[in-house]
Parts: C-alpha cells; sequence; structure tokens
C-alpha cells in the first residue's frame, strides 16, 4: 500500500515539474521590472500585485537579473520545500550509508590505530600533528 502511494507521488511531482518547465514568453518579460520603476511610483502596484495575486517579479538593474520579488506566502512555501527536500536528501543518505555498511558485514575490520600505523604514522605523531593545526 505504501509503495503504491510512493508511486503516485512520484506521478504528481513528475506533472508538476514538467508544468513548471512551461514558458510563457509574454508573461516573463512581463514580470521584468527595471529597478528605476520602484522610485517612478510603480512601486505600490508591484506589491500589490505580488500580495494579492502572489505574482513574482525579476527586479533589472543595468538590464541584468539582480533580485526577485515574490509573495511571504510564496516565500514560506519555498522554505518549506527546501527544508523536506534537505530532510529527503538525508534521508537517502542514511539509507545509502546503511546499506553499504551492511553490504561490508563480516569484512574484517581494522583498528583507527592499525589505519594510521598503515599510513606510516604513530598514534603520538598524530597527536602531535592535530596540536599544531588550527581550526576556525
Amino acid at each position: 500500500m505504501k509503495i503504491l502511494h510512493i508511486i503516485e507521488e512520484k506521478r504528481i511531482i513528475k506533472r508538476k515539474k514538467e508544468r513548471s518547465h512551461e514558458v510563457n514568453v509574454t508573461g516573463f518579460n512581463e514580470r521584468l521590472v527595471p529597478i528605476s520603476d520602484f522610485s517612478q511610483g510603480k512601486a505600490g502596484k508591484i506589491f500589490n500585485d505580488v500580495a494579492q495575486n502572489n505574482k513574482e517579479y525579476i527586479v533589472l538593474k543595468n538590464n541584468q537579473p539582480t533580485a526577485v520579488l515574490l509573495s511571504i506566502k510564496e516565500y514560506r512555501e519555498t522554505q518549506e520545500k527546501i527544508w523536506k527536500l534537505e530532510k529527503l536528501l538525508e534521508r537517502i543518505e542514511n539509507i545509502r550509508l546503511l546499506k553499504l555498511a551492511q553490504s561490508r558485514e563480516g569484512s574484517p575490520v581494522s583498528s583507527f590505530k592499525e589505519f594510521v600505523e598503515e599510513l606510516g604514522y604513530s598514534m603520538e605523531e598524530l597527536e602531535a600533528l592535530s596540536e599544531s593545526v588550527e581550526f576556525e
């Protein structure tokens, strides 16, 4: 049952991703706003459009994209998505490491001291070396 739910979620994400890549060039050009518009009395109209209609604007300075204006709602949703994706990536990495550990189960294991000695150092040399290095 859980697998079917995951498959359906992947389909939904794929459809959303496909739709998000559809570009309306006319709409894109309408959202480009020179920074000079803010000093020409158009700031109120732009901010109202952002707040009330969830519109996004790309602010141009010297004809170069410099900033993005988006609503608080959109910003929070984006931050939440980023947080969820980071958690998902962390979980995936943990699963990968667990599988790696499981694949090595029964393999010969050496201690850290043996590893250091294989590299040609003693634990005392390693300790002296670590004391001579500053971390910021």
